[in-house]
């Protein structure tokens, strides 16, 4: 109930910059809180309300409590992949499915580093990008990575995020012996993250829930190999073998294998992070991404 009269009262706030700024269509591009409050603002001031689907956080407590009542009050609903499509779809009644649009999120290529960055350095550098949550899957990273270490490959592992789990990820290291082959970054700007990844031989992402990760697409933009979890919208992106590798969710001796396959073959990472870049290049570019979501607003407009 607090929370609800937080929404309300900030949805009188949108309402009144809306309204001075003219706008004649209100878009969440999240599924959340937020789009709870711009659904009220475009109740109130009665124009069109669309959102945006990205992944399983959206469907789930305590966002998903409200999501049949958002993607029935929305005039479209922009998925960033088939996966969150049919999540979206499923709550829903079949009569308003029409209302459902493949949207993908984008990279500008304009904003990355100049050139993949690989400095020379006798060991291989795996890089891990995410919010340090029960989710993501870093014990089970950390297990694959201290496997291969037991293999005599030489390697240091970097994790960039922070969250919730940071002192028990803390605690669980300490625990090792190679301690040391692995750094904590906490959170950084997008630029520096952007750098970490560029820096780094391979990215990791060992999820066991995604939606489809931007990160993914960045790493893959940047000409680098990608092992991810064949899990939600991922699969969409990475085509295993092709422009990435994909391993079992919540398989850790799987992982292991894909990490010691690409740690030992340079020529394998050369090959995906190439054609990870045509890949991105193709649908995932941000000015190319954008157009039909552009093309839905345009339509709203017309109608």
């Amino acid at each position: 109930m607090v929370w609800a009269q937080f929404h309300f009262v900030e949805a009188l706030l949108l309402c009144r910059l809306l309204q001075k700024a003219g706008i004649t269509h209100l878009h969440n591009h999240f599924a959340n809180s937020g789009a709870t409050v711009g659904l009220l603002a475009s109740r109130y001031l009665s124009i069109p309300w669309s959102l945006t689907l990205h992944g399983i956080s959206e469907t789930d407590h305590p966002a998903g409590e409200l999501l049949p009542d958002k993607l029935s009050a929305a005039i479209f609903v922009a998925c960033a992949s088939w996966f969150m499509r049919a999540q979206g779809m499923r709550k829903v009644q079949s009569s308003e499915w029409g209302k459902f649009h493949i949207v993908r999120c984008g990279v500008d290529l304009q904003t990355l580093p100049l050139g993949p960055i690989t400095l020379p350095t006798p060991e291989v550098r795996f890089v891990c990008v995410g919010r340090l949550s029960a989710e993501k899957g870093y014990f089970g990273l950390l297990d694959a990575f201290g496997s291969l270490l037991s293999q005599g490959i030489s390697a240091e592992l970097g994790i960039v995020g922070d969250g919730p789990l940071r002192d028990e990820i803390e605690a669980r290291l300490a625990q090792f012996e190679w301690a040391d082959r692995v750094r904590l970054y906490g959170a950084l700007p997008e630029q520096k993250t952007l750098q970490k990844i560029a820096e780094s031989d391979i990215l990791v992402l060992p999820s066991l829930m995604e939606g489809l990760p931007v990160v993914l697409m960045e790493a893959m933009a940047l000409r680098k190999p990608v092992i991810a979890s064949h899990v939600a919208g991922i699969p969409e992106l990475v085509d295993d073998g092709n422009n990435g590798l994909l391993f079992t969710p919540g398989d850790w001796d799987h992982l292991e294998q894909k990490m010691l396959h690409l740690a030992t073959n340079r020529q394998a990472r050369l090959h995906l992070g190439e054609n990870a870049r045509a890949t991105i290049e193709k649908e995932f570019e941000i000015t190319k991404a954008v157009q039909p979501l552009a093309a839905l607003f345009q339509e709203t407009v017309e109608t």
